[in-house]
């Protein structure tokens, strides 16, 4: 995949998340004035951070700006004595229609003067700060987990820093010295002020060591991204597992570039580099997938949420993991397709056989045996129909995209009556608990296994279908 395919995949995906950050931008402006919890305002400062971030990231200057601009004065209002009277909501809605005066211009691709938009959020947001008075001067703290009602931390390192991480990985495929700098420098922005507004020191000290390693080996570049991405995965791995303090650890290697010291950083392996290649080639392919999931192709009468897309590419980065680490397949296979073809025709035998494993494989916190888990059938049940939920729509997507003569409406057609039969026999039993809906963030990966970072979820996990939907996408294949 060249560089041009992956920034058009990102700029598909970015217009499809976009429309669902504005809408809730504006229902939660809508709704602040009188129904103002914290949890609210962070819900606002999220999606303003979110947008802010997938506009960079595609080069969107305008609404990165606005979204920017916004995101500061939003956060006074996590102080809750701080009135939002209609006045100050009728400028915080004049903000959310600048965003999406940008937003539409880039769905429908129509020329619109960027400048006059941005001279007017400028006054906008002035006249904000006046209103707000000497509240806009004030740094207020972010919300405690106690006073959101969750660990905000642990939601900040499972959302926005994962964006950070894969922002990493799919530009180290390009293998462009100029997209790296750029992506790094983003990514470390946002990464400081989060490490400064959480306080985590180490976290802090991580990005300024990639900032001093760029700073003193510009030539370096891909090796210093590879080592950028190893030691954020490694601090989100600390501080979801309950690391409040620190926030990682700066790996010997980054810390010689970044001190300039006079010896020699060892290379990575080739073979390091070619496995994060191609995990970035997967991974590249998810953005198209998660657009094909909310379209007409294969939905028609239902919403396909944004937490059932965040769970699907939770679950096909799961299969990865195991495909990567019990099959080991060349580098090159490591992607979509593994999970419906092998030696290139799709296979319903071979599908079963390695989801099979893989529910074998897995334990549960209290290191339940596998036998054990088996026979606990409504939790073995409902983590197989989301595997082969997850997997039908990897098959219908391919089978509408590339041309894989095995993939026919039967083959599609007898992997979707598998699925139903599956659905049937878990409705048969007991339900799963509320807690053990949870399970791809609750599970224990076997220790050969890489870990995948945690999701945090709600009661509602699987799909809608589990519960009685009927068809699975189009009532027609």
């Amino acid at each position: 995949m060249n560089d041009s395919q992956i920034q058009a995949q990102a700029y598909g995906y970015f217009l499809t998340e976009a429309p669902e950050l504005l809408q809730t931008i504006e229902q939660e402006i809508l709704t602040l004035p009188r129904d103002r919890t914290t949890a609210k305002v962070h819900n606002l400062m999220r999606a303003l951070h979110t947008l802010k971030g997938a506009a960079a990231n595609v080069g969107l200057v305008t609404i990165e700006r606005i979204a920017h601009n916004f995101e500061d004065v939003a956060r006074v209002f996590y102080n809750l004595e701080v009135e939002i009277d209609q006045s100050i909501q009728a400028l915080l809605l004049d903000g959310y229609s600048g965003l999406d005066e940008c937003l539409n211009a880039q769905i429908t691709d129509r020329a619109i003067d960027e400048s006059a938009i941005i001279d007017r959020m400028t006054v906008t947001l002035e006249q904000l700060k006046l209103k707000l008075g000497d509240w806009s001067e004030i740094d207020v703290a972010l919300p405690t987990a106690m006073e959101l009602g969750f660990d905000i931390v642990a939601s900040i390192f499972e959302t926005t820093i994962q964006e950070q991480i894969d922002e990493v990985v799919t530009v180290i495929a390009t293998k462009d010295a100029h997209q790296i700098e750029a992506c790094l420098s983003r990514v470390t922005d946002t990464c400081i002020s989060l490490a400064e507004s959480f306080e985590l020191p180490r976290f802090l000290a991580v990005n300024q060591a990639i900032i001093a390693a760029i700073s003193h080996h510009p030539d370096r570049l891909n090796e210093i991204a590879l080592l950028a991405l190893v030691n954020l995965q490694q601090a989100q791995t600390d501080v979801l597992a309950g690391d409040r303090i620190s926030g990682g650890t700066i790996s010997a290697e980054l810390a010689t570039l970044a001190e300039n010291r006079q010896v020699e950083v060892p290379i990575p392996q080739i073979d390091q580099i070619d496995q994060i290649e191609i995990v970035a080639s997967g991974e590249a392919e998810l953005p198209e997938f998660q657009a094909f999931l909310t379209s007409d192709l294969f939905r028609k009468r239902h919403e396909f949420s944004t937490d059932n897309q965040y769970l699907f590419k939770q679950v096909i980065r799961l299969c990865w993991d195991w495909f990567r680490h019990e099959i080991q397949p060349p580098q090159s296979q490591l992607n979509l397709e593994i999970l419906v073809m092998t030696e290139g025709l799709a296979d319903l035998d071979y599908i079963h056989h390695w989801i099979g494993l893989l529910l074998q494989g897995l334990s549960t916190p209290n290191d339940v045996p596998a036998e054990i888990l088996i026979q606990r059938s409504s939790l073995y049940l409902y983590r197989q129909c989301c595997l082969y939920q997850v997997v039908f729509a990897v098959a219908k997507y391919l089978a509408g995209t590339e041309p894989h003569s095995q993939l026919t409406p039967e083959f599609l057609t007898e992997l979707r009556l598998y699925l139903q039969t599956t659905v049937d026999t878990y409705k048969q039993g007991s339900p799963v608990t509320a807690n053990e809906r949870g399970w791809i963030d609750r599970i224990i990966l076997p220790h050969h296994w890489t870990p995948i970072p945690a999701l945090t979820v709600g009661e509602d996990l699987l799909l809608s279908e589990i519960w009685g939907q009927a068809d699975f996408g189009n009532s027609k294949m």
